[in-house]
């Protein structure tokens, strides 16, 4: 199981401790069963607590689901929030954003399946997300780079991709996988094979 959650917690008070336990094990049991098959049982007795401990902390299953897809994207956007300073071309900003999520997901297993299932079973929790991701596209539209119509449905075909890759990087384990992901994502923003490629060149070459 991994500890992310917990380590984060060391040096804090109980509760939070606890609350750390039981991110780290519903995400083994999400994975494991899914999250609508995933019983509350499975998750406190994994956790080794009872119960009425889960219940000390959450209302219900739903609301440890939203809070941990809460959690996961507070850790991975709060990176994000400053590049737009660092990095005025969009495509590239987009390639740096999602090879810095997927290399996160990439490290900590599991995080890529419960986000992919999470998604759009707890949009809420993703405001945050959708709402930075729809700017740095609105702003490769204005730059001229992306030649889509950013409405609804584009903006679910980029998503898509987003966590398509998200999903298969979980159980593949292919690092390859994140920058053919930004290309794609690219592509279905209107750029060109070549120059989809171009920019992930540039993002890696910023990460390094």
């Amino acid at each position: 199981m991994s500890r992310y959650f917990q380590d984060r917690a060391i040096g804090q008070n109980k509760k939070l401790r606890t609350r750390g336990l039981l991110f780290d094990s519903a995400l083994v049991m999400f994975c494991q069963e899914g999250i609508s098959n995933a019983r509350l049982e499975d998750i406190t007795q994994y956790a080794g607590m009872a119960n009425a401990t889960f219940y000390n902390h959450f209302k219900d299953k739903d609301e440890l689901v939203q809070s941990l897809a809460m959690a996961m994207a507070l850790e991975l956007i709060g990176p994000l929030k400053g590049l737009s300073v660092e990095i005025t071309d969009t495509p590239t900003l987009v390639a740096v954003g999602n090879t810095m999520v997927m290399s996160a997901a990439l490290e900590q297993k599991s995080w890529g399946t419960f986000l992919a299932q999470s998604f759009y079973l707890v949009p809420p929790s993703y405001v945050d997300v959708k709402i930075l991701m729809k700017e740095i596209f609105d702003m490769g539209v204005e730059q001229g780079f992306f030649t889509v119509i950013l409405d609804e449905f584009q903006m679910d075909q980029v998503y898509s991709v987003m966590l398509s890759g998200l999903r298969t990087l979980d159980h593949h384990d292919d690092e390859s996988l994140i920058d053919r992901t930004s290309e794609n994502m690219l592509r279905v923003l209107g750029m060109s094979p070549v120059s989809a490629s171009l920019a992930v060149a540039k993002g890696r070459a910023f990460i390094r």
